[in-house]
């Protein structure tokens, strides 16, 4: 049975290095999903894996020549029948510019459309979040310029565009439940103490109050928010981390912000969690 999962967000959403660290998760087997055999073509998150293997990020997946792929066959660890999930690596730009043009490729809306489920990310962090233009504390300085500079729509009008992609699009399950959506915030790590404690429906809702209400509104999907880091830290910045990372197992590295009953946010090792709730039958 093969089940197709969408990875989507803007450029720098941090899905490329998900695909790669997610390998050696399902590779390492102790996680709610593994790997039930080896796939057929390794290239592409093997490259990605070296990347995190010398202590850095993958390049972003815009840079690449092409799409690449990555179709994984997987089985829940409690046993259960054997599922191929297949993950289309698509660049952030190709889903910012589907939004913006108004425009999505056929190739692309048959990829939607074979899907049952999908990851949307959203970087902490990122250079290439757009913001909306603030119009009153800024009304002094455009008259001065002449004119605005444009940057594209703002990274939330955006996101709610994909969501709504996704409303369209998305089958819906074997078992005929709605389509299953993991909203990631990925570079977790960066969230300070109370923030993270807070939790990343908190973050949505004070950063992206628009994202937040549209996933409150949804009826057609069932969407549940993690927060992420791949590898426990930040590879770029932090010297000491990189160090002590270099110098130990990647498998030790890396967790998924996810919340239990009482509502208290905490830290679980296991890697796969999102994906396994998209395609998985825990609630």
């Amino acid at each position: 049975m093969t089940r197709s999962v969408l990875l989507l967000g803007g450029p720098d959403s941090g899905k490329t290095n998900y695909i790669g660290r997610v390998w050696t998760a399902l590779d390492n087997g102790s996680g709610k999903l593994r790997a039930a055999r080896q796939p057929s073509d390794l290239r592409f998150v093997l490259d990605v894996a070296e990347h995190l293997f010398s202590g850095n990020f993958a390049p972003r997946s815009e840079h690449a020549d092409g799409r690449r792929d990555f179709e994984v066959p997987v089985t829940e660890s409690q046993g259960g029948e054997e599922i191929t999930i297949l993950i289309p690596d698509m660049s952030g730009e190709l889903w910012q510019n589907a939004v913006q043009d108004c425009e999505v490729s056929v190739e692309l809306m048959e990829e939607m459309r074979r899907s049952d489920g999908a990851l949307l990310f959203v970087r902490l962090g990122s250079d290439q979040t757009v913001r909306p233009l603030d119009w009153v504390s800024s009304q002094k300085l455009m008259s001065k310029i002449g004119e605005a500079t444009d940057d594209g729509l703002p990274t939330q009008v955006v996101l709610c565009e994909l969501i709504r992609f996704l409303e369209l699009t998305l089958a819906q399950r074997p078992d005929g439940t709605r389509p299953r959506v993991s909203v990631v915030l990925s570079a977790w790590d960066l969230a300070d103490s109370q923030c993270f404690e807070n939790g990343p429906v908190a973050y949505l809702e004070k950063e992206y109050p628009f994202v937040a209400g549209r996933l409150r509104d949804l009826e057609s999907l069932d969407v549940k928010v993690f927060g992420l880091s791949v590898v426990g830290g930040d590879l770029k910045i932090d010297t000491d981390f990189r160090d002590d990372f270099l110098e130990s197992d990647i498998d030790s590295h890396g967790w998924v912000a996810v919340q239990d009953r009482s509502g208290t946010w905490y830290r679980d090792n296991d890697l796969t969690l999102p994906m396994a709730w998209v395609v998985g039958s825990q609630s």
